[in-house]
């Protein structure tokens, strides 16, 4: 039976309703995948459980391409990528989106400090062609690979770049249903559908914010209440909502940090500096920062 080309379901042209369904079992495409090429329509779909498709990606036993970018790295991504048991390494994309004056190298080397990572990190960008041939390389290396990652992290915008293959890109999550296998020369590639982790919203900018908290105003992003003392900065995606009025809100959580540390959010992260006293709505995961000793550009 025939795949579709875009999101790797079987094609069927029984049940319009239905995942694979193609009025003419002819075409390369779902009905799915062609709207969402040709207009740009997002049509929602159930997930596969993260479990399953971890499960698989272990039982293949191929190298593993893992994909995520700076502002969704935290625990919960790091937890999902250690449970993957082949070879397997680290691609942070979208790195051009990323301040300059933060140092590849030295966010790297934080990286793999702070959630204890020996696997090699690479920092590349799909959509530039930025340090693809590290990607390329890995490949080469070991014939068969698997590309994993968060949903809406690039995982098929970089293999189409990589292969000139025709798989579906969207700005919607869950755009790949079931692994895709491709044959290239002697090289064998899997792309494995998306994991859902964080609340991912589509990153097209790393908006930074340096902020001075009070007890007197409340600053909001997104769902998170925080006041408190010291000065933070704020490394979020644009799309989060950000807003600072004086208000009396009674937030329940009380932390005063002992070291510098970031604060983990979905969409970003909250760098603070020992002693900062954060009090807030909700409990927070707190990690040794990955970009201590930042300083703004002028």
């Amino acid at each position: 039976m025939n795949k579709c080309l875009g999101c790797g379901i079987t094609l069927q042209d029984k049940e319009p309703n239905t995942l694979g369904y193609t009025p003419n079992l002819d075409n390369k495409y779902c009905q799915r995948c062609f709207q969402t090429i040709h207009y740009n329509k997002e049509l929602k779909v159930s997930n596969l459980a993260n479990q399953q498709i971890i499960a698989k990606i272990n039982k293949l036993k191929y190298p593993t391409i893992f994909i995520s970018d700076l502002i969704s790295l935290n625990s919960k991504v790091i937890n999902i990528y250690k449970s993957i048991k082949n070879p397997k390494i680290l691609v942070i994309n979208k790195c051009d989106l990323i301040p300059q004056n933060l140092k590849l190298e030295h966010l790297a080397i934080n990286i793999k400090n702070v959630f204890n990572i020996d696997d090699d990190i690479y920092f590349i960008s799909a959509k530039n062609n930025i340090n693809l041939n590290n990607i390329l390389d890995f490949i080469a290396y070991y014939k068969n690979v698997i590309f994993s990652g968060e949903t809406s992290s690039g995982k098929s915008t970089l293999i189409n770049k990589l292969f000139k293959t025709n798989l579906t890109t969207s700005k919607y999550a869950n755009t790949t249903l079931d692994f895709i296998k491709i044959k290239k020369d002697n090289l064998l590639i899997y792309d494995s559908p998306g994991l859902f982790i964080n609340s991912k919203k589509d990153l097209t900018k790393i908006q930074v914010l340096t902020k001075k908290l009070s007890n007197d105003f409340i600053l909001s992003i997104d769902d998170l209440k925080i006041k408190g003392s010291g000065n933070i900065t704020c490394f979020l995606n644009n799309l989060c909502n950000v807003k600072s009025k004086k208000e009396d809100l009674n937030l329940s959580e009380h932390i005063i940090l002992d070291k510098d540390s970031d604060i983990e959010l979905d969409n970003g992260f909250i760098m603070a500096k020992k002693n900062t006293q954060i009090i807030t709505n909700q409990k927070l995961n707190i990690r040794n920062s990955i970009i201590r000793n930042y300083k703004e550009s002028d």
